[in-house]
C-alpha cells in the first residue's frame, strides 16, 4: 500500500474515532458521507469541541475557514490531510 493511501486511511480512522468518542456512538455508525448537522446534530458549540479534540489528536491547529466548510465527515478528513500533510 502506498504511503499516501496509508496516511489517508489512518486519518479517516482517527477522525472516526474522535467523532465516536465525542458523539458517544459506535464507530460503525460513522461513515465518510455522514452529515455533521443533519445526521449527528452537531451544533456550533459541538463543532468547536470537535475541532479542539481533533487539534489535540492530530497535533495541528485547523484553520477556521476550512472548518466553516465542513458538511460531511470526509470534509474533516480532507482538512486534516491538508493540515498534517
Amino acid at each position: 500500500m502506498s504511503d499516501a493511501l496509508t496516511v489517508k486511511l489512518e486519518t479517516e480512522r482517527k477522525v472516526i474515532q474522535v467523532l465516536s468518542d465525542y458523539l458517544k456512538v459506535s464507530r460503525r455508525t460513522i461513515e465518510l458521507d455522514c452529515r455533521l448537522v443533519e445526521d449527528f446534530y452537531i451544533d456550533s458549540i459541538g463543532l468547536v469541541e470537535v475541532v479542539m479534540a481533533l487539534n489535540q489528536a492530530f497535533g495541528v491547529e485547523l484553520p477556521e475557514d476550512a472548518v466553516e466548510q465542513w458538511k460531511i465527515v470526509m470534509d474533516i478528513c480532507t482538512s486534516l490531510e491538508c493540515a498534517v500533510g
